[in-house]
C-alpha cells in the first residue's frame, strides 16, 4: 500500500500581495504623512477637580481649608484672611502680613496684604496648593522680591 503524504498548501500569488497590503495598512494607516512626530509633554489635565483642597503650613501641621490665619514659609505670617475664592486653580485673599521678611519694619505691625494660593498639586482625592504670593501695600519694592513666589508644603500623600 502507498501512502500519500500531505503537500504544503500555498497560497495564490494574489492572496500573499493583498495579505501584505492589508497588514501594511492597519500598521501604517493610522500615522500623518510624513510619519509620528512627538509633539512634546503631555498636556496637563483639564478634568475638574472632585476631591477637596488644601494648604498646609508645613510638615506634622493640619491640612487647611479658607485659613483664617496661616504662616507662609519661616518668615512670613498671614492672618485676617478673607478668601474670595477657594478650591479653583488659584486662591485669593485679602488680610494682613507680618513677619521677619521685612525686619525692622513689621516687628512693630502688619501691612495690608492680597494673598493669592497657586500651583495645585493632587495627591489621591485631594489637592494642596504649592505656591502663594502675598502682594503688601506700603513696602519698599526691593522687600516685595521674598513674597513673589513662596512655596508651600505639599504632604508626600494625603491623610486617610
Amino acid at each position: 500500500m502507498r501512502r500519500r503524504t500531505a503537500r504544503p498548501v500555498r497560497p495564490a500569488p494574489g492572496a500573499t500581495a493583498l495579505a501584505a497590503g492589508l497588514l501594511g495598512v492597519l500598521l501604517c494607516g493610522c500615522a500623518e504623512p510624513g510619519g509620528l512626530q512627538d509633539a512634546g509633554p503631555a498636556r496637563p489635565s483639564t478634568s475638574p477637580l472632585t476631591g477637596p483642597v488644601y494648604a498646609v503650613e508645613g510638615p506634622g501641621k493640619p491640612s487647611l481649608r479658607r485659613p483664617a490665619s496661616f504662616e507662609a514659609g519661616e518668615s512670613v505670617r498671614l492672618t485676617g484672611l478673607r478668601w474670595l475664592s477657594w478650591g479653583g486653580p488659584a486662591a485669593e485673599a485679602t488680610g494682613e502680613a507680618s513677619g521677619g521678611w521685612c525686619l525692622p519694619a513689621c516687628r512693630a505691625r502688619s501691612y495690608p496684604a492680597k494673598v493669592t494660593f497657586a500651583g495645585l498639586v493632587r495627591k489621591d482625592r485631594s489637592a494642596y496648593y504649592g505656591r502663594a504670593v502675598v502682594v503688601v501695600d506700603g513696602l519698599p519694592p526691593g522687600q516685595h522680591n521674598e513674597l513673589r513666589d513662596l512655596r508651600l508644603f505639599v504632604p508626600p500623600q494625603a491623610p486617610r
